[in-house]
């Protein structure tokens, strides 16, 4: 490649996927204000100033999209999620990962859900180590149920650990 090449990438930035987060926090806010609409007046307040802020800020980040896009600084190409193509298995198995602990969270609890989907996760990121993989899913595992099921008491699915965890502690 020639230097002039390399100045015309450097130009014109790949932005593209950098649109994907924003488009799906997006629909999530919208989603979140669905359900948020039958609370107390507190909760929908609280929910909407959450939700209108994120909004509020990928419309700026929109915004300075759109005037990269009309100075000819970025193009709306997706080469950033695309390359590097050896990371696609890996992009593959998160994805994968991801959709399998909201399968199976109302069945195994918030506890061994996280569990599972931790050991998975840092499987496809290549840690082959079992004590290093255990360890670290069962310490994120049991700060969830600390967090969320023990002193918050969210409404997160109780399994297994949860139930038999209730009956051991009251």
């Amino acid at each position: 490649m020639t230097a002039d090449s390399d100045k015309e990438k450097a130009k014109h930035q790949s932005i593209g996927a950098d649109l994907v987060i924003p488009a799906m926090a997006v629909a999530f806010t919208f989603y979140y204000f669905g359900t948020i609409w039958d609370l107390g007046w507190e909760a929908k307040s609280n929910g909407l100033a959450i939700g209108v802020t994120l909004l509020l800020l990928i419309g700026i980040f929109l915004i300075r999209t759109v005037l990269q896009l009309k100075r000819g600084e970025a193009t709306l190409s997706l080469e950033k999620l695309i390359k590097p193509r050896e990371s696609q298995g890996r992009r593959l198995g998160l994805i994968m990962a991801i959709i399998g602990f909201i399968a199976v969270l109302p069945w195994l609890g918030l506890t061994l859900a996280i569990f599972c989907f931790m050991c998975a996760t840092m499987l496809v990121l290549g840690v082959r180590k079992p004590i290093a993989l255990l360890a670290t899913a069962l310490c994120v595992a049991a700060g969830a149920y600390l967090g969320f099921i023990a002193i918050l008491n969210t409404r997160f699915p109780h399994g297994p650990v949860e139930n038999l965890l209730a009956r051991i502690f009251g």
